[in-house]
């Protein structure tokens, strides 16, 4: 692992988030990292919401010199764990149909969010989706108007998301997506941006690996999640 992304804090099964709780443009936003960083991102959470692994993620990636910003898009309103298991398919439908849970209603406050995270003090803008998230991420206007996208073990990916995606872009991928999708995301955005666009598979790694689903207490894919971040923090700096 090359220094720039070996130096990130160890990840710990037992976590006390770093940040602090703030309000924005009315959604609870958690924020990390300096006040005056350079480059700012936005992070748009699985759909469990605030989950230790989650914030603990944000906390990584703000430890490199970035100012993480995560607001509560779903609003609280999160699906449980009871809609996808057995059972539960007729529910889970009717959540991924409308507002908060489909992702296509998002767009205006993602938008929104980018705009207020650019402030005047901000050279570069970056955009971070992981799950539910990419997805919210892939269809939001806003996304034309930064540096660089990344998108993690993504939810509903279309080789369509690409057409959205005219910044330097990095995803990771589990076992968990279809590959032939993947790789159609790979080729539109290699071919509008090539040689600037990182895409990395974890095929022993399930879908939610570095997000809400990820098993802390195991050494390896405590490992695995760590591994993830450092990519992140690669393309990062990298990219910017």
């Amino acid at each position: 692992m090359s220094s720039c992304c070996s130096s990130i804090p160890p990840v710990t099964a037992e976590y006390t988030p770093k940040g602090s709780w703030t309000e924005l443009n009315g959604l609870k936003t958690y924020v990390t990292g300096p006040e005056d960083a350079k480059t700012s991102l936005l992070f748009l959470y699985d759909i469990f919401g605030f989950g230790p692994q989650i914030l603990q993620g944000a906390d990584l990636i703000a430890s490199q010199g970035y100012r993480v910003t995560m607001p509560d898009f779903l609003k609280g309103d999160h699906p449980t764990m009871a809609m996808f298991q057995p059972g539960g398919e007729e529910s889970r439908a009717v959540y991924f149909s409308k507002f908060p849970g489909k992702a296509a209603t998002q767009s205006p406050a993602v938008t929104e969010a980018l705009k207020a995270i650019k402030t005047p003090s901000v050279s570069k803008v970056a955009i971070a989706g992981f799950c539910w998230g990419y997805k919210a991420m892939a269809l939001a206007e806003g996304l034309k108007t930064v540096d660089a996208i990344i998108g993690v073990h993504p939810t509903f990916p279309d080789a369509s998301d690409a057409d959205n995606f005219d910044a330097p872009t990095l995803i990771i991928s589990t076992s968990g997506e279809d590959p032939a999708v993947i790789d159609a995301i790979h080729k539109g955005v290699d071919a509008k941006l090539p040689g600037k666009n990182v895409f990395h598979h974890f095929a022993d790694r399930i879908h939610g690996f570095a997000g809400s689903r990820a098993d802390l207490n195991d050494p390896v894919k405590r490992e695995a999640y760590a591994e993830a971040y450092q990519i992140i923090v690669k393309f990062l700096k990298d990219t910017l």
